[in-house]
């Protein structure tokens, strides 16, 4: 019985939250959305990450460009560039990390896109020496 009083609570609640999405406005929901991407995204990071301005360069589809890593972690970055792929796309990426000499490549996948840039998840992370 308490089973199926949940059920049905669950259900009404989702009715009720769905009638208040519903009352937004475009602007509203837009910006619903982003908050809700961003707090997704922020609880689901394994390592923290660290504020930094480092040039990356990055290949997909054949094609070189040129980004900035805004923030990096032990897992990734977001890279801050008007050149995106897809979600899942994985790319090859480059960066010095300043006062280093050796480049540091990855393999990186895309794992979100946003308004100005994407995040990357490093899959295998490579350097020189």
């Amino acid at each position: 019985m308490a089973l199926y009083k949940d059920k049905i609570s669950s259900q009404t609640e989702q009715q009720h939250l769905s009638q208040l999405l519903d009352k937004l406005t475009v602007d509203d929901q837009r910006t619903l959305s982003k908050l809700l991407n961003t707090w997704d995204i922020t609880n689901q990071r394994k390592n923290s990450r660290m504020p930094c301005s480092i040039v990356t360069e990055y290949i997909f589809n054949n094609r070189s460009y040129k980004g900035k890593m805004k923030n990096i972690s032990l897992g990734g970055a977001f890279i801050r560039s008007r050149q995106v792929a897809p979600v899942n796309e994985h790319i090859f990426q480059s960066f010095f990390f300043p006062n280093f000499e050796i480049p540091i490549r990855s393999n990186s996948k895309i794992i979100w896109i946003g308004s100005q840039g994407f995040g990357v998840q490093f899959d295998i992370i490579q350097s020189d020496v």
